[in-house]
């Protein structure tokens, strides 16, 4: 028995379409830049360490991610260019971020100590990235301090100032204004810096895949898109395609383990009094809540493809999916169901799934795909 009969769930992954979506963010920044590629929530829900394995071979400058789980990972898998770490752990956990060859963010004062004299003592400057909150609310040195604190950071023998970044998201015209006035503050303060110290910090990063996507004004030396590495899209009605991006994950796709048959009468869970009302024939695949798979949103209904038809899908649970295979002539245990991909001249999008699930946009669902085992096609 193959594990592929033993799981019979799986998701294929173009990883020539992460080749073709780097190459073009590269020209579309216009200019020479080194890339960070944010990986995070297992590389987009698309598997740590294969990805991370593919974007290093392709020169990405460095990875980057909250998670310190994921990139031990990929370093075990045998990633050496630079990870960076965004804010996630406590000042006692820098030791253990430093020993797996990690890069730390650094936007409080204790971290600036604790990574300082983790330096002194191991005799080496800890290259750090300080992170900047530039509007955002989330996590960082506030911009108005941020020039302050990169002074701190240049005092100590300790540390070495390898990067500074902010995040500044945006998924519609509102916030892209506020979006673009803040990049521009960024920049500011990278310049500010530079000039003051006489230096050019390595990597200084403000662009991520919406600010990416719209081609804002932009001249820092670096840039973090995670989302249209894997032909995902930020902004609200805008799909990646459009500007010529191709999808990461080519079809999620599952096989029936189950047929079953419903009889009119059947004092089933959810009936009406007096039972069903009517005979159907359902299918029940290996893929639910444990994969990020989640009943559907109110007034929606998800579908799945079969023989390559839409089948509603009637219930989830935590390791299942049932969808209704009635219509279909003869369904069998084995049968391929499509999740996300083309079934003869049907196809699903994460986009349609995102929309059923009731999620923000097709990534936001994405990353919470788990569990799944994925080929490289």
């Amino acid at each position: 028995m193959s594990h592929r009969d033993a799981r019979p769930v799986w998701g294929e992954i173009d990883l020539a379409a992460i080749t073709h979506n780097v190459s073009l963010l590269r020209e579309r920044a216009g200019r020479p830049v080194k890339i960070l590629a944010p990986v995070k929530a297992n590389a987009y829900g698309h598997g740590m360490a294969a990805v991370s394995l593919h974007l290093q071979t392709l020169g990405v400058e460095g990875l980057a991610t909250a998670n310190f789980d994921d990139a031990v990972a990929a370093r075990r898998a045998g990633v050496t260019i630079p990870i960076l770490l965004y804010g996630a752990q406590l000042p006692s956990g820098h030791a253990d971020v430093l020993d797996h060859g990690l890069t730390p963010s650094v936007y409080d004062r204790e971290s600036l100590r604790v990574l300082a004299e983790l330096g002194t003592a191991r005799k080496k400057p800890v290259p750090v990235h300080i992170k900047v909150d530039a509007g955002l609310g989330r996590l960082g040195v506030r911009l108005d301090e941020a020039a302050a604190f990169a002074r701190e950071v240049l005092q100590q023998p300790g540390l070495f100032l390898e990067g500074i970044y902010t995040h500044i998201p945006f998924s519609d015209d509102q916030t892209g204004a506020w979006s673009q006035r803040r990049l521009a503050a960024f920049t500011g303060l990278v310049r500010e810096i530079q000039a003051s110290h006489g230096i050019v910090i390595p990597y200084a990063q403000g662009a991520a895949s919406s600010v990416m996507s719209q081609e804002f004004p932009d001249e820092l030396n670096t840039i973090a898109p995670g989302h249209l590495v894997f032909g995902l899209s930020p902004i609200s009605g805008l799909r990646a395609e459009s500007l010529g991006f191709r999808k990461a994950l080519r079809a999620l796709k599952a096989n029936l383990i189950h047929i079953g048959h419903r009889r009119r009468g059947d004092d089933l869970i959810g009936s009406p009094p007096g039972g069903l009302t009517s005979d159907a024939t359902t299918g029940v695949i290996l893929f639910g809540m444990d994969n990020g798979f989640r009943p559907a949103a109110a007034g929606q209904t998800a579908m799945m493809l079969c023989h390559g038809q839409r089948c509603p899908v009637l219930s989830v649970s935590a390791e299942y999916a049932v969808i209704d295979v009635s219509h279909l002539e003869h369904p069998r245990v084995g049968d391929e169901v499509t999740i996300i991909g083309t079934d003869g001249q049907d196809s699903i999008a994460v986009e349609d799934v995102a929309l059923w699930q009731g999620a923000p946009s097709a990534a936001y669902w994405q990353v919470a795909l788990r569990n799944v085992p994925f080929v490289a096609v």
